[in-house]
């Protein structure tokens, strides 16, 4: 196959994905030529269910169910001439590119990294990651995990603010998304004898693109905002004393 054709391939190739999933935040590092996610990636669902055995708001005790949600990310990777690729990597939550390193702040989840691609230019890939999740809202100040539970809380806040109660926003059967980010990751080394000041150095590429989580809350029919006030019972003192016989 002669020159002209490889390139006219290698240009088609890297236009699909580019042009079809211009929507996906990217970003390159000075080695890396492309990154991108060539295949859709279906939403998620989780459910939400008051398992606290008292029907009092108050005491109500929000848990997340069904098991933690994985992602299949596919895609493709292109390093710069004279690069090549070293690993690349499924990264769910915001990533970032800071120079040569990559920061992952506060991942959902990571896969492992697959060096197999390692030493080619570019590279079809697929990779599976699991969304950690936490089951409860907890107590903690400052929450940056995949908190269903703590999101539903927050809505629950908002709601009372208005003048409404806890126990009605609770018995209602709603649904709510929960968008995450997932990212693939790829790095790329060039070449340590290339006539550039890259010479040796590796960086990162980033595909990044948004995935809704649907979380539906099963509402709780029972529950109410506080206990029933207790009947009160009096006992009628006689006016008076007995009749004089």
């Amino acid at each position: 196959m002669n020159r002209k054709l490889n390139a006219l391939l290698a240009i088609t190739i890297v236009a699909v994905p580019l042009a079809a999933y211009a929507a996906d935040e990217t970003q390159f590092g000075a080695t890396v030529g492309s990154v991108a996610i060539t295949k859709n990636i279906p939403s998620a669902s989780l459910g939400l269910k008051n398992m606290a055995a008292s029907k009092i708001a108050a005491k109500r005790d929000l848990v997340v169910t069904g098991t933690n949600p994985r992602f299949t990310v596919t895609g493709q990777a292109f390093c710069k001439q004279g690069a090549r690729l070293t690993a690349v990597q499924a990264i769910i939550g915001r990533a970032i590119i800071n120079q040569t390193e990559l920061i992952a702040m506060a991942p959902y989840g990571k896969s492992a990294k697959d060096s197999s691609i390692a030493g080619r230019n570019a590279a079809d890939v697929e990779l599976q990651v699991e969304l950690k999740v936490t089951r409860r809202a907890g107590d903690a100040l400052v929450d940056f995990t995949f908190n269903p539970a703590r999101e539903y809380e927050r809505k629950l806040t908002t709601y009372v603010a208005k003048g409404n109660t806890a126990a009605e926003y609770l018995r209602e059967t709603q649904a709510f998304d929960m968008d995450v980010t997932v990212n693939l990751v790829a790095w790329c080394k060039m070449d340590a004898k290339a006539n550039s000041v890259l010479a040796g150095k590796t960086y990162p590429g980033v595909a990044s693109r948004k995935v809704p989580v649907i979380i539906l809350y099963n509402g709780d029919p029972a529950i109410v905002d506080g206990p029933a006030p207790r009947a009160k019972v009096t006992t009628r003192e006689a006016e008076g004393g007995p009749p004089v016989k």
